[in-house]
């Protein structure tokens, strides 16, 4: 049995689900409300699709199937909401509809999730906050979006909705690249994440970061970018870095003002301007993310 699915595989069974298929449903409504055939089938460990037509029959009254980008794969989007509401998800955005880049990512991000069932993956908000909360981890370093509406303003943690595994030693995240992605969105996204990573490194635990995609040539560029993320220092001692950061922001201050006596007492202004990208080295910027290991992953179930 999948290990994170143990639970929600048991709330299933007053629904009719039970076994392999209620392992699927649950896995498919929490990580991305959408699939397609190949992905159960290498689930089950099939190749010939009476039993996706089955599955499908089952699915008769909580789930539609649709086109999938002009290919003969269809999608199946699972829309129930009473199966949602068994697994605790009732109003997780995965049983609307969605533009295409959007159920993109979805799949992307399942077929990763399949690739690599035994991970405890947290799968969703709530569960990510609450498991880094029980780590130590406090919740001013997670990445959140704040929405305001005329009701009021809503903060949401972890807004992209990407895998997360945590457990003592190691904190695996996922980033799904679609082809619609910028070249910097993973920098970006790095960039919120990069406050969490360093202090989960500093409590001892190694952070990993995946980039998953189709596209060879932008995982490449990716992984140039993870390469850098590694190669980024670890940051100091609290008390060090303060000081670091500290005498940072008075260079910054001088060469702003151009305040010659300071800068000619760094050796002038590129000597300060140097000494600045030293300090930031040894602190470990939060906004420069620095991992442990950084690696891409291509999906080759998920066509074009």
């Amino acid at each position: 049995m999948v290990p994170h699915m143990e639970d929600r595989v048991a709330a299933l069974a007053a629904l009719g689900w039970t076994g392999r298929d209620a392992e699927w449903i649950a896995l498919v409504c929490l990580h991305s409300g959408v699939f397609l055939p190949a992905q159960y089938l290498a689930f089950i460990g099939r190749t010939h699709r009476e039993p996706v037509r089955r599955l499908m029959k089952r699915c008769d009254g909580i789930a539609v199937e649709q086109p999938w980008n002009g290919s003969r794969a269809r999608l199946c989007r699972i829309v129930g909401r009473p199966v949602y509401r068994a697994l605790g998800a009732e109003h997780v955005r995965h049983r609307r509809e969605a533009s295409r880049t959007v159920l993109l990512r979805r799949l992307l991000s399942l077929d990763y999730v399949l690739e690599h069932t035994m991970e405890p993956w947290l799968a969703t908000e709530d569960e990510k906050v609450s498991a880094l909360a029980a780590a130590g981890i406090p919740k001013t370093s997670l990445p959140r979006r704040r929405y305001d509406r005329e009701s009021g303003s809503t903060t949401r943690y972890f807004a992209h909705k990407l895998p997360v595994a945590l457990d003592d030693g190691r904190a695996t995240f996922v980033y799904v690249q679609a082809e619609d992605s910028r070249p910097r969105a993973v920098r970006t996204w790095g960039r919120l994440h990069s406050p969490l990573w360093s202090v989960l490194r500093a409590s001892g635990r190694a952070v990993q970061v995946v980039v998953v995609g189709r596209d060879p040539t932008r995982l490449a560029a990716a992984q140039g970018v993870l390469d850098g993320w590694m190669r980024a220092p670890r940051a100091t001692s609290p008390d060090g870095a303060a000081a670091a950061r500290a005498e940072a922001e008075r260079l910054r201050a001088a060469l702003a003002s151009m305040d010659r006596r300071t800068l000619d007492a760094h050796g002038g202004l590129n000597a300060a301007a140097r000494r600045i990208a030293e300090l930031e080295e040894r602190t470990g910027d939060p906004g420069r993310p620095a991992i442990d290991s950084g690696r891409t992953w291509r999906s080759r179930r998920v066509p074009a």
